[in-house]
């Protein structure tokens, strides 16, 4: 009876360290983990009809991760404090359509309500004007010395920022309108147009042009062809890569290309949401991280091009940021509330 006891326990320690072992596998396969920190706003009954305006549609940490800047669906600016968890309205800026923040100077590029475009600063408040007019997209590069600008035409406006004053440097064209997108990359090096077109017939065709800053020619022109609309469009930290949702037969996708090849990193579709709202690099452009309207969360390994964790919430995901650290991930949820999550390699210690 003894020995079979000791053969019994024998047998399931082997297997307690098989499943220890694969357990450590799967850790080593997936990478990265993902857990709950803490939780910014008090949570919100979703609407059925639009979404509540403090819903984040946009938003950024600082370059220290102790903030967090934030654009509501209704235009209102906040700053959130990671350490109190505590909120500040910026001004009383009610921004349009869009924001873009530059990590490097605190300052943000806004559309005001009287359609100013304005770079505020966030430590002081002053404000420079670009221009004014119904601009549909605008970006920041993450030092704030650069600026482009789209008003949903074939145009894109270059400007330089400096002391206090812009400058308009040139206007690029574009061969289709700039309706889905505009980015600035943060080393202000590169520039990429989401564009498209719907013509009877042929339905949407979706072209993405990217620039160097220097150059009036693209120097990649990615043809989608199936891509019928695009909610994001986003270069990685390095500006190595530039990332797009996609959307086709009512289902969501994502890719990504190499900028300087044009090579196609990553593609994936058929997300059963309608849009993936949501995108992010991060800091060490290795991972995206992408959101859709059905709540999922899913952080992708671009080296291999799978999905390393998947995650899913009760409501819908409108926005998601890294904190320059890599110790965070931001994630803004149709209930109003942010989620906090502590985001780690797990080759870091």
């Amino acid at each position: 009876m003894l020995h079979q006891c000791n053969i019994f326990r024998l047998y399931c320690m082997k297997n307690l360290l098989v499943f220890f072992l694969f357990g450590l596998l799967c850790l080593s396969v997936q990478g990265a983990t993902l857990e709950f920190a803490f939780q910014l706003g008090e949570k919100q009954q979703p609407r059925l009809d639009e979404l509540c305006p403090n819903v984040a549609r946009q938003m950024a940490f600082n370059k220290h991760s102790t903030k967090l800047i934030t654009k509501g669906m209704g235009g209102t600016i906040v700053e959130w404090d990671i350490q109190t968890r505590q909120k500040r309205q910026i001004g009383n800026i009610h921004a349009k359509r869009w924001f873009a923040y530059a990590t490097g100077t605190n300052h943000l590029l806004v559309q005001k309500a009287d359609d100013n475009i304005t770079v505020l600063s966030l430590r002081d408040a002053d404000e420079t004007l670009l221009t004014s007019g119904q601009y549909e997209s605008g970006s920041l590069s993450a030092d704030g010395s650069f600026a482009v600008l789209s008003k949903g035409d074939k145009e894109v406006e270059v400007w330089r920022l400096a002391d206090g004053a812009a400058q308009k440097l040139k206007t690029l064209r574009t061969g289709l309108p700039v309706r889905n997108g505009l980015t600035l990359s943060d080393n202000g090096r590169f520039i990429a147009a989401a564009e498209g077109s719907y013509r009877d017939g042929e339905g949407h065709r979706t072209v993405i042009e990217i620039w160097n800053t220097t150059d009036a020619d693209p120097i990649q022109v990615l043809n989608t062809g199936e891509i019928l609309g695009i909610w994001n469009v986003l270069f990685s930290p390095d500006a190595t890569m530039l990332a797009v949702d996609t959307q086709k037969n009512a289902q969501s996708g994502i890719r990504v290309w190499e900028v300087g090849t044009g090579r196609q990193r990553l593609a994936k579709s058929g997300f059963e949401a309608y849009w993936t709202r949501a995108l992010a690099f991060s800091p060490t452009s290795d991972y995206l991280a992408s959101g859709d309207e059905a709540g999922n969360l899913r952080i992708w390994d671009i080296s291999d091009g799978e999905s390393v964790i998947w995650e899913t919430y009760p409501t819908g995901i409108q926005a998601l940021a890294f904190s320059p650290n890599g110790e965070y991930l931001a994630v803004a949820l149709w209930d109003v509330t942010i989620q906090i999550l502590h985001w780690r390699k797990n080759n870091e210690r």
